[in-house]
């Protein structure tokens, strides 16, 4: 049973700070951007790793430092200052290229009302002197920006929340905190990603300008943040003290991760894929491959992340999202290599059988023909009859609704009981049925049935077919309804 997020309020001065807001700012100025550090953005994102504090290495590798530096000693301590305490020279995964975009001047982002998080609400919440509170009233700040799409305030925001809360000496709240943050950072880059997509240009560009007068989030810098506040999603969660939830909410931001490659693959390439059929666009064609490349590697940094996770079921769970989210936007070559390499059978199967249902749908009937069977060969791994009984049913299941049903009828031996095989050949016949296909179903009953069984799927074939009829004449009506010819 997890933690219960907090539902921390804002405490009176930071009340006192949303009053003043209603109050045109006289300057937006935001100081408190991302760190500077010593790697170089490349655009791709490698240059900002999981850090980790000087001597220990990190998993993920890369290069460059976060924010934090050097312990300072209670002499270096102002008069009336938050005594220092573990974990203050915390480094947090940074992208120094991404520095000037943070670092931009908010403008009206949020012209519809004048209440708006400004950078003088987080530089209030830094003074408060408890670190669980600090880190609640900074998430309070966060959602708030978020909603009003406020992305960079919200973004740092976020860094001091997290900061915050690596400061907690309460484990329990200390692990809330992460976890509230983990959410937070999910909804962040959820919401990058969804401002940033590209449009399909419906109208002329000077239209299109005029309609969006300053939008300054563009796609590259939108992908580069989200993946940032990934990142920062695996630091966090891996420093959770609670080693069950530290597990789950690792697979958690993996999933995160996954979804954010796919709406990658789908928002972001496929618009531009339209483009490439233009032989002559190259800037479209550059375009779409660059997002293939970048949906393709964060979902590579996801698979290196599960590693992190020490529960062998969410691991397999972390793949297994993994494995989905690339089949379902047609990434099949890393969906099927992160399928194929989960160790245990069992999520090994289930995540084989959902992309080669993908790619059965998608008509890469070879691809599909390869995953099914590697789907074959886990369930026949699987020792427990019970367990290979219901693995078997899932992938037969699968292939009936792709309409393989030469291959349903040939995985039937992975069964291991006759009752079971029974039941699934009364499911192909009246799928059969239901598909038109009564003559090829007829056949196949009258010489590979035994006797015994044939009066059963007759049955079976003739329901199918009746429900055939029954949706053909359903449709006839709306459409009659409808007054449609």
């Amino acid at each position: 049973m997890r933690p219960a997020h907090l539902a921390a309020g804002l405490p009176a001065l930071v009340i006192a700070s949303l009053a003043l807001s209603l109050s045109p700012p006289a300057s937006a100025q935001n100081d408190s951007g991302l760190s500077s550090g010593s790697g170089v953005g490349t655009g791709t994102g490698r240059s900002a790793g999981v850090y980790r504090p000087p001597g220990e290495r990190s998993p993920l590798g890369g290069a460059g430092e976060g924010r934090g530096g050097p312990l300072p000693g209670p002499s270096d301590l102002p008069m009336g200052s938050v005594p220092y305490g573990p974990g203050v020279n915390v480094q947090f995964p940074d992208d120094p290229s991404l520095i000037p975009f943070l670092s931009m001047e908010e403008q009206g982002v949020n012209g519809r009302t004048s209440v708006k998080i400004t950078p003088d609400m987080i530089e209030t919440a830094k003074t408060l002197p408890e670190a669980g509170e600090r880190g609640r009233v900074l998430l309070q700040i966060t959602r708030g920006a978020i909603l009003g799409n406020q992305l960079r305030l919200a973004d740092n925001a976020l860094v001091e929340a997290a900061s915050a809360a690596m400061l907690e000496d309460n484990e329990l709240i200390h692990d809330q905190l992460i976890i509230s943050g983990i959410t937070v950072a999910g909804l962040l880059s959820e919401t990058l990603l969804r401002e940033a997509k590209p449009q399909l240009a419906i109208f002329s560009d000077d239209a299109r300008n005029e309609a969006i007068p300053d939008q300054k989030l563009t796609p590259d810098v939108a992908i580069r943040l989200a993946r940032l506040e990934w990142r920062r999603s695996i630091y966090m969660a891996a420093r959770i003290k609670n080693p069950t939830y530290r597990s789950e909410y690792l697979d958690r931001a993996i999933e995160n991760m996954a979804n954010g490659s796919a709406t990658i693959a789908i928002e972001y390439a496929r618009p531009t894929a339209e483009d490439v059929r233009d032989v002559n666009d190259k800037e479209a064609a550059e375009n779409h491959a660059k997002y293939v490349k970048q949906a393709d590697d964060v979902l590579l940094e996801a698979e290196q992340a599960a590693e992190l996770i020490q529960r062998p079921v969410w691991r397999n769970h972390a793949l297994e999202r993994i494995a989905v989210a690339a089949g379902v936007s047609s990434q099949y070559s890393r969906a099927t290599r992160v399928a194929a390499g989960i160790k245990n059978a069992e999520a090994r199967a289930r995540a084989l059988v959902l992309v080669a249902e993908s790619q059965a749908r998608s008509n890469q009937n070879d691809a599909a023909t390869e995953s099914y069977n590697l789907v074959g060969e886990a369930v026949a791994s699987v020792q427990q009859n019970g367990l290979r009984g219901v693995l078997a049913g899932i992938m037969i299941d699968s292939l009936i609704s792709t309409g393989r049903f030469e291959d349903a009828r040939a995985s039937l031996v992975l069964y291991p009981t006759d009752s079971e095989r029974y039941v699934a050949l009364g499911a192909i016949a009246e799928a059969q049925g239901v598909r038109r296909m009564g003559t090829e179903a007829r056949q196949w009953i009258d010489h590979d049935v035994p006797p015994e069984y044939r009066s059963t799927l007759y049955r079976r074939l003739s329901n199918g077919i009746l429900r055939a009829i029954s949706e053909d004449r359903s449709k006839e009506f709306q459409g009659r309804g409808l007054g449609v010819d």
